[in-house]
């Protein structure tokens, strides 16, 4: 059986990484000297709007095709953010106003870049009407949540073009991972002019009708087949780009791109979990650099509390709570990743560092008390028919049925099924739908109880814990946690803070979420690693960033 592991997530509209990468068309991986670069992702992007980016797939080609302010390279291992977009930038002593002075940059149709196209930018991702999912994890930006909640103006917005090549930003407080967020996609200028000459809906499917200021120019795209880029002669670093082609093609079979790879006809793999196994056997053929890469993402079950799920049972805290003692997730990391992702009870990854912190060893696991309180079946159990008085079912665990919703073959809901009946005495039903389309539909129409689903974001804690914020725009996808404790708590990291007291913080939301809400069930930590054909040079892996960093990579 195939693990879909965040398949979910890219079908539901959620910034996490694709589980393979790297597959082109047959013997040119191989082939000496081609400076053609073939990829793959899992499915087809579901738009070209850097505003409205959701997945990681866009990510990859969006991040290649189009360019902001900063971007995340690899070096020694580890991420840096460099300066991209813009050339140079000061700060004020206070760390409110930053101002960027940006390159010498065109457009794909030879307009110039400016300022005024990041100011357009913003404004956009943060209109209210827009209703861009991501649009939360911008209010560090002086008067951005007050703009989206339709309580302020665009003018009151603390991004100000000064002059064609000068952009101030104003934050409401000062934020230490600015120039490492600015990388993400979302922020990157835009060209209102082609936007509004077709219209949103138009232009951000339609290749045609899109510009690129990137080191490359997406050239055509072909549903469920291939995505080609072509190197952008525009580019302001254009001549230290080698690649001339980029090929994406569309796969969800494992079993293909190990075929693929088999046969020499990758340039590039990131593998994770059960996979890795399989490809460590290739790396062998001496043909592959392989290296181990720590991922950023957290796998998680979502429990439905938008309407409580198939028999309204998730609403209740004790149920919730029941189920979340009752996962063992070394157990699920065994059975699911074989043992190759890292456990956790957070939802913030354990290896992420806060200033000279490690966040895993401050927070720990805020499950640990509760685990040890509730350590058989039979406690589970009382606890869980506790749940069921207060909603005013029927005790009798027999009748319960939780629904597993997922759209393939999956190894997690198999696990589920059997990890629920012997830790709980709770029957599992797997709903396989038979496509995306109607996966969708089954998981908007709320007809699930549980799914896996996952989430990847920057070097900064905020960006994992603000996903649960009610006022999230992917809580839609997240099974709807609701908690006004929470958001207060989160709230509160809207201001100047120390570094210790942003780690308080944070434990007090990571403890509010998993241990006193169960919002959430975090599962483990994505530990991949990468497999790279010998030929391929300077091709670069980040953990904040893309899954691939080919700008300057090149073949031999």
């Amino acid at each position: 059986m195939k693990k879909s592991h965040w398949l979910t997530a890219l079908i539901t509209g959620v910034a996490l990484a694709t589980l393979l990468v790297g597959c082109g068309s047959k013997g040119s991986a191989s082939s000496s000297g081609s400076q053609t670069l073939n990829l793959t992702e899992e499915l087809d992007p579901t738009t070209l709007d850097v505003n409205d980016m959701r997945n990681s797939n866009e990510a990859d080609i969006l991040s290649e095709v189009q360019e902001g302010l900063t971007t995340i390279e690899s070096k020694n291992g580890k991420d840096k953010v460099v300066l991209t977009g813009a050339k140079s930038y000061t700060k004020s002593a206070d760390g409110l106003t930053y101002t960027f002075k940006l390159r010498n940059a065109k457009w794909s149709d030879g307009k110039k870049v400016t300022a005024q196209q990041y100011v357009d930018s913003f404004r956009r991702l943060l209109k209210k009407e827009n209703a861009f999912s991501q649009a939360t994890g911008a209010y560090f930006i002086k008067g951005a949540e007050a703009y989206n909640t339709g309580k302020g103006s665009a003018e009151d917005l603390g991004v100000k073009a000064l002059n064609a090549k000068t952009l101030q930003v104003q934050l409401a407080y000062a934020y230490p991972s600015l120039l490492s967020d600015f990388a993400s996609v979302i922020y990157y200028p835009v060209r209102l002019d082609k936007i509004n000459k077709v219209g949103n809906k138009k232009w951000k499917t339609d290749v045609k009708d899109q510009v690129f200021n990137g080191p490359f120019k997406l050239t055509s795209w072909k549903k469920n087949d291939k995505i080609t880029l072509k190197k952008n002669n525009t580019y302001w670093n254009a001549k230290k780009v080698k690649l001339q082609t980029v090929t994406y093609t569309t796969t969800n079979k494992p079993s293909t791109v190990l075929s693929l790879m088999q046969s020499g006809q990758l340039d590039a793999l990131s593998a994770s979990g059960k996979q890795i196994s399989d490809f460590n056997k290739l790396a062998k053929s001496n043909k592959l650099v392989s290296r181990k890469q720590d991922g950023s993402g957290t796998t998680v079950l979502i429990m439905n509390q938008h309407n409580g799920g198939t028999q309204g049972l998730f609403k209740n805290t004790k149920v919730r709570e029941a189920v979340s003692l009752s996962i063992n997730r070394q157990s699920y990391n065994k059975a699911v990743n074989d043992g190759k992702d890292q456990p956790t009870y957070t939802m913030v990854p354990q290896s992420m560092n806060v200033g000279s912190t490690n966040y895993g060893e401050y927070v720990g696991n805020p499950l640990k008390d509760l685990q040890a309180q509730y350590n058989t079946k039979a406690k589970r159990q009382a606890l869980l028919k506790e749940g069921l008085k207060e909603l005013g079912k029927s005790t009798d665990l027999s009748k319960l049925n939780f629904v597993y919703l997922t759209v393939d073959d999956d190894d997690t809901g198999t696990w589920l099924k059997q990890e629920l009946d012997q830790q709980l005495g709770v029957k599992v039903t797997i709903k396989t739908a038979p496509d995306v389309p109607s996966f969708v539909k089954s998981r908007n129409d709320n007809q699930y109880d549980l799914l896996d689903n996952g989430w990847s974001g920057s070097a900064d804690p905020n960006s994992y814990l603000s996903l649960w914020d009610s006022n999230n725009g992917f809580q839609q996808f997240f099974g709807g946690y609701n908690s006004k404790t929470f958001d207060d708590l989160d709230a509160k990291l809207n201001a100047n803070l120390s570094t210790k007291e942003r780690l308080a913080l944070y434990k007090q939301l990571e403890t509010q979420l998993v241990a006193k809400d169960f919002g959430v069930v975090p599962l483990t930590n994505s530990q991949s690693r990468l497999y790279i054909n010998k030929s391929v040079k300077n091709l670069q892996s980040t953990v904040f960033g893309a899954t691939f960093n080919y700008t300057y990579a090149s073949k031999e």
